[in-house]
């Protein structure tokens, strides 16, 4: 072989090694990191990175997936939930990491009632991302997610939409849950609770009010609350979790009614939480009646207590009664924070203030009850029970429109002899007084009556277009007054 001969040979291995490293080089893989962000600059966390139409990394919690380029690898399709879809070309080997921005789907709109009315306080989910709509029922869901988009609210009836990703405002019509129930004590609870639900499937019953905690102290459902186990108050009668199951698999609302400052088992079981007697260093007592002090914050918090554990068995709505002061008082009877006007306001709104911000994000309505007559008093009756006050505040409010309990000429006549009118009055009296979207269901008497008269209270009420609870102390309910169900 001669050295021209292995000249030629030598320059064509070279030139044949060259190209072979040079392809190697070109071809071999090359990591780096991919991070995901929303056009916030926000990491995106579940952010799927596809190849080919192969999905080969995901994102994690800082929006960063581990990748590796090849020459076949340029095209990057990345997704994530409520945001839009991006493609990637990538021209040459990305450097040590890459940002890839999704630009968030945004849905926007407002939840009215059927005036027109923004509602506040609407959960507003769109799967992937939820919102809450504000004080004038405006919402704004970034990420949102296109499809079914489902509308609830504490005591509304709950909707939904569907949302095909668009611009525009959408707007969401609620109306409120017009519950007609009978009251059922505790015992009623334990001994007869099929005979209720079979009551409210056949008559135009659509909810059931069921005593929780009631006017002699005791809690009646499976409470393990540590004060009512100290004091001897938990009586254990059903378990509230099975009664509000078979309750909702009929359809039935369920309303959770916890008698809140009259309570003599914890009166006396924890005097430091009740109105004291400053003759006698013991509770306070008038007509029978042993009351917590309204003022003070044990007493508020034992309340709070029971309605949250209440609200966690996926009851429907928690209504405090005895909301309020003792209505007969001396000038013996102390409390804690004392009782002028503007503190009896103050207790009894600071309270329900404080059940709204735990209870209704628990889904959980909350309802109070108050004396018929200050639908159309403009104090708070000694009580604290301000009707502006109160209604501003709670989701329900239930005045106890009790004909026999007013006066002779309250209205310009006998209330007891005309109960059909002595409602509608004073309901026009409070509605008249009442801003918002507070539902307003009275209690009406199912006491002492005959058919004739508790169905004219209920007219009355139904002529507004409201619900309405009927109270009978025993559960003795007036069931021929009743309309068959639909």
């Amino acid at each position: 072989m001669t050295r021209r001969t292995q000249f030629r040979l030598l320059v064509a291995f070279t030139i044949v090694w060259v190209a072979w490293a040079g392809w190697s080089f070109l071809g071999r893989s090359h990591p780096y990191e991919l991070r995901v962000l929303d056009d916030l600059g926000s990491p995106l966390a579940s952010a799927v990175i596809d190849v080919d139409g192969t999905q080969v990394a995901t994102s994690g919690s800082d929006g960063l997936a581990d990748m590796v380029w090849t020459r076949s690898s340029k095209e990057l399709e990345i997704s994530a939930p409520g945001h839009v879809r991006q493609v990637v070309t990538l021209s040459d080997r990305p450097e040590e990491r890459f940002d890839v921005v999704l630009k968030a789907r945004v849905l926007r709109g407002r939840v009215v009632d059927a005036d027109g009315v923004g509602i506040e306080g609407a959960l507003v989910d769109a799967d992937a991302a939820a919102a809450m709509s504000d004080a004038e029922g405006y919402f704004q869901i970034r990420g949102a997610e296109e499809g079914r988009v489902e509308v609830e609210r504490p005591a509304w009836v709950p909707t939904s939409f569907t949302w095909a990703g668009g611009t525009g405002e959408t707007i969401v019509e609620m109306s409120p849950f017009v519950a007609r129930a009978v009251h059922i004590q505790g015992e009623s609870v334990r001994d007869e609770l099929s005979r209720f639900v079979n009551m409210a499937t056949s008559t135009e019953l659509n909810s059931l009010m069921i005593d929780l905690k009631d006017e002699t102290g005791q809690v009646w459902f499976n409470t393990t609350n540590p004060t009512a186990v100290e004091v001897g108050a938990d009586t254990n009668a059903f378990d509230l979790s099975s009664v509000v199951t078979t309750a909702h698999g009929q359809g039935l609302y369920v309303i959770g009614r916890i008698v809140l400052f009259n309570d003599p088992i914890a009166a006396v079981g924890k005097p430091e939480m009740a109105v004291l007697d400053s003759s006698t260093g013991s509770p306070y007592e008038a007509n029978g009646q042993l009351f917590l002090d309204p003022t003070d914050p044990d007493a508020q918090e034992y309340g709070i207590e029971i309605a949250v554990e209440a609200c966690r068995s996926g009851i429907d709505e928690i209504q405090f009664d005895y909301i309020r002061f003792p209505d007969s008082r001396s000038e013996s009877s102390t409390f804690d924070g004392g009782v002028t006007p503007d503190v009896r306001v103050a207790a009894v709104t600071g309270f329900l203030n404080r059940a709204v911000g735990e209870l209704r994000p628990m889904g959980c309505a909350v309802a109070a009850d108050i004396f018929g007559y200050l639908t159309t008093a403009k104090d708070d009756g000694g009580i604290g029970q301000q009707w502006e006050d109160v209604a501003a505040i709670v989701d329900v409010i239930s005045p106890m429109l009790y004909p026999s309990h007013y006066a002779d000429g309250f209205f310009g006549f006998t209330p007891d002899d005309d109960p059909g009118r002595m409602v509608e009055l004073a309901l026009a009296d409070g509605l008249e007084r009442t801003q918002g979207q507070v539902i307003v269901r009275p209690w009406l008497q199912d006491f002492a009556y005959n058919e004739e008269q508790v169905r004219a209270g209920i007219d009355a009420v139904e002529a507004a277009g409201l619900g309405w609870m009927l109270w009978n102390a025993k559960s003795e309910v007036t069931v021929e007054a009743l309309n068959p169900a639909q």
